[in-house]
This record gives structure tokens, C-alpha cells and sequence, in this order.
């Protein structure tokens, strides 16, 4: 699927590493926009998130757990939730919204 091949291809060129545990990833971070965030949470659980939440693409074959830790630049964070998007029943990526661990 030229999708997930494209995905890959930006993983492996712009994705920033990230630890969890001893085991490295590569995943592409933004900030997650206000509607996608409006669509996962409803408006009471929206006022109760931490700031500043991360969004992190990454290759469908990482499978990492809510409440997972791991470490990206040197600060540590929790996923807080996992989505995967899927072509049909092929998955082609990963996104996963983490917080900061106080």
C-alpha cells in the first residue's frame, strides 16, 4: 500500500526518536488541534486534560498501551490515548495523544 510505504519513508527521514524503555521508535510530534481533540473528548474531560499534550504518529507495528511511558527529549510522558487508523482492514499508521508525567 503506497500509503503506509510513504509513511514509513517519512518515519525513517523526519521522525523524531523516542524511547520506551531500552527499545527506540521514530515518531512524527505535533500539537494536536482543538477539533481533533473536540472529537475524542467530550467538553468536561477537554477542561480536565494536561498541558501541553503531544500528538505522535508512528508505524502501525508500534503497539504501545494507554498509561505506557516513555521518554522524548529528555522529558518523560504517558499515552494518554491510542487510535488506529486502518485502510480497509490493513493498518497504516498509529496515533497516540501523550501527556506530561508531573
Amino acid at each position: 500500500m503506497i500509503l503506509r510505504q510513504c509513511l514509513n519513508y517519512w518515519l525513517r527521514r523526519y521522525g523524531e526518536p523516542f524511547q520506551v524503555g531500552a527499545q527506540g521508535y521514530r515518531g512524527l510530534f505535533f500539537q494536536p488541534p482543538a477539533s481533533m481533540l473536540r472529537w475524542l473528548f467530550s467538553p468536561e474531560a477537554l477542561s480536565e486534560l494536561p498541558r501541553p499534550l503531544w500528538a505522535v504518529v508512528v508505524a502501525p507495528t508500534v503497539s504501545l498501551p494507554d498509561a505506557t511511558a516513555l521518554t522524548w527529549r529528555g522529558v518523560s510522558y504517558r499515552v494518554l490515548r491510542s487510535l488506529e487508523f486502518r485502510f480497509d482492514a490493513t493498518p497504516v499508521y498509529r496515533l497516540m495523544l501523550i501527556e506530561p508525567v508531573a
